[in-house]
């Protein structure tokens, strides 16, 4: 089953971006336009084109277009910054702080503690106050335009009801529609094989190792005993393998035997492994298996089945699932927190979990079903189908859109006028 990643991504983003371009305050840099008297950098420049490749995810877009998107934004900032300056708007000293210290704890909220975030400049190579003053260019350049805006009477803009639900009613089925999730408890009943099946494949093994410990060559004997088809032939040879790749029962032989060492018959999954550790290196390591595969019959997972059916009677007889999970799941990641699984949009469930869980709701417990792994007692802890939200629900949302994007076409239009005003002057590479 597909856990939900929880995606931290954008957590640092933020400070990062601001980060990256007071960290390369020092290099050598170029004028790549002037507005009025102000100079722009290429620094800065490039600076915001970091900014945009971040914010957007966008790895296709060629370099030189998303330079020029950056160029004509630090352009507009600062045809309003100068626009702003000739009629006089000025922002307080007070209401500059105090958005600058809003911000600050803004992105300090974003780290998990103080340290974190210390840390975070510090890996930067930067100072809390370099950052402050950073914030404090941007909070001045915004309040003073919006400002400016406010005087030129674009920010005075009114949507109708009748405009929200126009557009509701043209683009709900790509706005408003809200994926199903599912939040989910199992139990897992391996398929196990009997335990004299079990003592003899043991045994088999033990009798083996100590053919190695009388001297006997390991590839020879691999070529001879193991039924691992991949590296029999091979002499048992992995080869080179990064340690966090490995299945964690190798990490944890691995990281303890010594070079050339042998390690006891090891149980993994399907079976008995006799490993034996050749050479390690950065995060590598190289090593050879002798595998002896345990057998599983019909038998095998009808008794499994049986037992499944067993502890699902269990659970609908009244027994708290979460309690039949610690005794009984043989799931070792979710059986101690009572067979939690998580929380899973409902279009992203793989084969055979999409088809049971659509058959079930809020509170459901399915029959035992197979999968590689055994068979799951699946438990439906919470159920939200997919729906569309209503026009009530998504009426601000929608308002403010298209607010923006009015917005956006005014002020273009404002930019356009001014710039005919202001000297632009946008410099050729060299």
């Amino acid at each position: 089953m597909k856990r939900k990643a929880a995606s931290r991504y954008g957590i640092a983003g933020w400070l990062f971006v601001a980060l990256v371009g007071l960290a390369a305050g020092g290099t050598a840099d170029r004028i790549a336009a002037v507005v009025g008297d102000r100079p722009i950098l290429e620094s800065e420049v490039q600076e915001l084109t970091v900014y945009f490749r971040l914010m957007t995810g966008d790895t296709i877009a060629p370099d030189s277009s998303v330079r020029a998107e950056a160029l004509n934004r630090l352009i507009d900032e600062a045809l309003l910054s100068q626009q702003a300056q000739r009629e006089s708007i000025e922002v307080s000293r007070e209401e500059l702080l105090q958005t600058v210290n809003e911000q600050l704890n803004a992105i300090k909220e974003r780290f998990e503690s103080e340290a974190d975030y210390q840390a975070a400049l510090e890996a930067e190579g930067v100072t809390e106050r370099r950052l402050k003053e950073r914030i404090t260019d941007e909070v001045r350049r915004n309040l003073l335009s919006r400002r400016l805006l406010e005087k030129a009477g674009l920010i005075q803009i009114y949507i109708s009801p009748t405009e929200v639900e126009r557009f509701y009613n043209e683009h709900r089925d790509s706005i408003a529609r809200v994926p199903g999730r599912v939040k989910l408890a199992h139990i897992l009943i391996m398929i196990k094989p009997s335990d004299s099946v079990e003592s003899a494949v043991r045994t088999r093994a033990w009798e083996v190792l100590e053919l190695l410990a009388r001297g006997g060559d390991f590839a020879t004997l691999a070529r001879s005993f193991s039924e691992d088809a991949v590296t029999r032939d091979r002499g048992g040879d992995w080869g080179w393998r990064n340690l966090s790749e490995l299945a964690p029962e190798f990490q944890l032989v691995l990281t303890q035997l010594k070079e050339g060492q042998l390690s006891p018959p090891v149980r993994g999954r399907a079976g008995y492994w006799i490993l034996q550790k050749e050479a390690v290196r950065s995060g590598q390591v190289r090593f050879r298996g002798i595998f002896f595969k345990v057998p599983l019959t019909r038998a095998d997972t009808v008794r499994a089945r049986r037992r499944a059916n067993t502890v699902r009677s269990y659970a609908l007889s009244g027994v708290p699932f979460d309690s039949l999970a610690r005794i009984y799941s043989d799931d070792p990641e979710t059986s101690k927190e009572g067979g939690y699984l998580g929380e899973f949009f409902l279009e992203g469930l793989m084969p055979p979990f999409d088809r049971v869980l659509a058959q079930l709701n809020t509170g459901d417990i399915s029959e035992p079903v197979l999968s590689e792994h055994g068979f799951h007692i699946i438990r439906v802890i919470e159920k939200q189908p997919e729906r569309l939200l209503t026009l009530g629900e998504m009426q601000d949302e929608i308002r403010n859109y298209l607010y923006q994007q009015e917005f956006s076409r005014r002020l273009r239009s404002y930019l356009d006028r001014i710039r005919r005003e202001i000297f632009v002057e946008i410099k050729r590479d060299e």
